[in-house]
């Protein structure tokens, strides 16, 4: 039985195969961070310049977090196997002596989670002092609105507390759970691709989109009585008369068990996916 278990995982294997990771890859990353913070810097501070009210509101915020998560995000992640794309590296990289299961876990540790906190740490190292520095402009120079009413200082977007304004988001934190998705997605798409990967995920992921979007507009779409519209993931309401609307829902349970395997399944079968082409690739 202890034989199975480290023929798949051992704990003591995986941690070398991490310091391999790293030794390999240290330059990247590091260079890597002061390129994050520049950018991010360089955007709040051209929206503070040219914005005369009021830059960096919780939505501009929140819109610049996001946007760069899923960018850089996806793009990181596009090069956890970029080792595959190259006969020569490739080869050596399969011939490290570590299960497949050690390999992806260390891939997820870098590309998931290692990148999720250094990305929350800069980002949240350029925005507090930029929205400080946008307050104490707004304060020096009065600004007002077009209507002569006084701006309200800025506070810093709170990630935990979702997007401002989106009940579904403040209440599921469902662009948080969105992006890990498509990251899984990218991620996937570096071990199933063998060159271009980033570019071949993206054309993946549109199609993939189009394919639910034409799915619920022209099949689920169609069954949908007249005078009735799709209002939530698992709601729908009367098109009519406000006042006398109705909406129809499922069951809250069936609801939270749809999102449950929709945004915690989606990133788990792409995972398991990684693992059988790693598998395979080492056959």
């Amino acid at each position: 039985m202890t034989h199975q278990y480290n023929q798949y995982f051992s704990m003591r294997r995986w941690l070398k195969i991490v310091a391999l990771h790293w030794a390999g890859n240290r330059k990247r990353y590091l260079l890597a961070l002061p390129a994050m913070l520049g950018l991010l810097a360089i955007w709040e501070g051209f929206l503070l310049i040219m914005n005369r009210y009021n830059p960096l509101d919780d939505g501009m915020q929140a819109v610049t977090y996001y946007t760069g998560l899923l960018v850089v995000g996806s793009l990181f992640a596009s090069t956890a196997f970029s080792d595959l794309g190259s006969k020569s590296r490739g080869i050596a990289w399969l011939a490290i002596p570590a299960s497949a299961l050690e390999k992806l876990l260390c891939a997820l540790l870098f590309a998931v989670l290692v990148f999720f906190v250094v990305y929350n740490v800069i980002y949240y190292a350029v925005d507090i002092p930029l929205v400080g520095l946008c307050n104490r402009l707004i304060e020096v120079q009065h600004r007002v609105w077009s209507g002569g009413y006084p701006i309200q200082p800025d506070a810093v977007f709170n990630v935990l507390k979702g997007m401002p304004g989106d009940r579904l988001d403040r209440q599921l934190h469902i662009y948080l759970f969105f992006y890990f998705m498509v990251q899984s997605a990218f991620l996937f798409g570096s071990v199933y691709f063998e060159r271009y990967a980033f570019v071949k995920t993206i054309v993946a992921v549109l199609l993939c989109i189009l394919f639910f979007a034409i799915l619920d507009e022209r099949v689920i779409g169609a069954t949908i009585p007249q005078g009735w519209d799709h209002f939530l993931f698992s709601e729908w309401k009367s098109n009519g008369d406000t006042l006398r609307a109705r909406v129809v829902s499922i069951p809250l349970v069936a609801s939270i068990a749809l999102v449950g395997l929709l945004v915690f399944g989606t990133p788990l079968v792409l995972w398991t996916a990684a693992y059988f082409r790693i598998k395979e690739k080492e056959v």
